[in-house]
C-alpha cells in the first residue's frame, strides 16, 4: 500500500494539508482506534503491543501529525507529559546560570504533580516550534516556553495557541491575534522601587541605560523608571558603546545615577568608571535591573533586583495544568527581590 503523501510546509512553517488520523493508521498498518489510544496515553490499558505503539509513533513523526488538541481533551486524553521549549540553547555557559533556576522550578513542580518532561531541542534548521516538531507536540499535554522569540516565531506560536495547544510562556510575551498565557516577574514595580532609592539618596538626574533590542521585560523595566522620575532620559546602546567619553559626557550633563538594564551593561559601566578614575558610589551611583545573563557571576555588592526564577518555573507548570484542565488560569506575577548592595550612595555634593 503506498504511503500517504507527506504534507508540505508553507514559508511560515504552517502545514498546507494537515495529515489525518486515518493516514497515520494507514501508514502504521493499524486501526484508527489504536492510533487514538496511543495518542491518548491508553496504550497500556488497551494492551497494545510495544512494537505496534512504536509503529504508530513513527508514523506520527513521519507525517508530522498534530491531533486536534481540543478534541483530545474532550475524550479525556492525557499523556501526563509536558514539553519545554527554549528559543535559545540553555546549556552553554553563557546562558546556563540564567536558565537553570527556571528549569529547576519546572522540574520540581512537575515531579510534585506527577508529570514527566520532554525537552524540545530543535534540529539542524534552527529552533522552531513548528518545523519538525508536530510529532513531539502531539505527545504532550502542553508546552512551557522560555527565551526570546522573533517575529516569525510569534506568528507560529499564535497559530499553535489558537489551534488549542495549551502553552505557557515564562516572561511576558505578546503574540498577534492570540492570548498568550504567561508567568511574569514584576519588573516595573521593582524598577520603580530602585528608582525611588536613588531619589531617597538625593539623586535628581538619573539615566536608564538599556540594550538596543527591546523585549517586553525591557519595556516593563523602562515603564517602572519613567513612572517615578521626570525627566526620565533613556539611552539604548550596545555594551561596547559604554566608553570613557560617554560616561564623562553623562556626568558633565549632571547625571549622578545610572540604572543598567542587565549585568553586561553594569559590568562594563563599572569597568569604564574605574578606568576613568571615578568611584562608585562616591562619584556616581548605579544599579542593575536583573540577574546575570552573560555567563559571568553577578556581584552581590551590586545594588539591583533579583528575579524569582525558580518560583516562576513552578508557576508555569501550575498555569499549564489549569489550561490542560480547561480552567481559566489567573495571571501569575511574581515580585522581584531588591538587593540593597553597595553601589547606590548619596548624591555627590550632599551631606550624609
Amino acid at each position: 500500500m503506498p504511503s500517504p503523501e507527506k504534507p508540505r510546509a508553507s514559508a511560515l512553517g504552517s502545514v498546507t494539508s494537515r495529515p489525518t488520523q486515518k493516514q497515520v493508521a494507514q501508514r502504521a498498518g493499524v486501526s484508527q482506534t489504536i492510533v487514538s489510544q496511543v495518542l491518548n496515553g491508553q496504550a497500556g490499558q488497551a494492551r497494545i503491543h510495544p512494537e505496534t505503539r512504536a509503529r504508530v509513533l513513527q508514523a506520527i513523526r513521519d507525517l508530522e501529525y498534530v491531533p486536534n488538541a481540543a478534541a483530545r481533551r474532550l475524550v479525556g486524553g492525557r499523556s501526563s507529559l509536558i514539553g519545554v521549549f527554549t528559543y535559545e540553547a540553555v546549556f552553554p555557559s553563557s546562558t546556563r546560570d540564567f536558565y537553570a533556576p527556571f528549569l529547576e522550578g519546572i522540574e520540581e513542580e512537575a515531579a510534585h504533580s506527577g508529570l514527566d518532561l520532554l525537552l524540545y531541542t530543535g534540529g539542524r534548521e534552527g529552533r522552531s516550534l513548528t518545523r519538525g516538531m508536530q510529532a513531539r507536540l502531539a505527545l504532550t499535554d502542553g508546552t512551557i516556553l522560555l527565551g526570546h522569540p522573533g517575529e516569525q516565531d510569534r506568528r507560529e506560536l499564535a497559530a499553535l495557541v489558537s489551534g488549542g495547544h495549551p502553552a505557557v510562556f515564562i516572561g511576558r510575551r505578546t503574540v498577534p491575534d492570540a492570548e498568550m498565557t504567561c508567568v511574569q516577574a514584576d519588573y516595573a514595580s521593582a524598577t520603580a522601587e530602585l528608582t525611588r532609592r536613588f531619589l531617597a539618596q538625593g539623586h535628581r538626574r538619573l539615566l536608564y541605560v538599556g540594550r538596543p533590542e527591546q523585549d517586553e521585560s525591557a519595556l516593563d523595566r523602562e515603564c517602572g523608571f519613567v513612572s517615578v522620575v521626570r525627566p526620565a532620559p533613556v539611552q539604548r546602546l550596545d555594551t561596547g558603546e559604554l566608553e570613557h567619553a560617554w560616561l564623562q559626557g553623562a556626568l558633565a550633563s549632571g547625571i549622578t545615577g545610572f540604572l543598567l538594564e542587565n549585568d553586561g551593561l553594569m559590568r562594563r559601566f563599572l569597568e569604564v568608571a574605574r578606568e576613568a578614575g571615578y568611584r562608585v558610589p562616591e562619584d556616581c551611583s548605579a544599579a542593575v535591573l536583573g540577574d546575570a545573563i552573560t555567563g559571568e557571576a553577578g556581584d552581590p555588592s551590586w545594588s539591583g533586583l533579583h528575579v524569582p526564577r525558580q518560583e516562576m518555573g513552578r508557576g508555569a507548570v501550575q498555569l499549564l495544568r489549569l489550561l490542560v484542565a480547561r480552567e481559566l488560569p489567573v495571571p501569575l506575577i511574581f515580585p522581584c527581590e531588591i538587593n540593597a548592595g553597595a553601589t547606590i550612595g548619596r548624591c555627590p555634593g550632599q551631606a550624609g
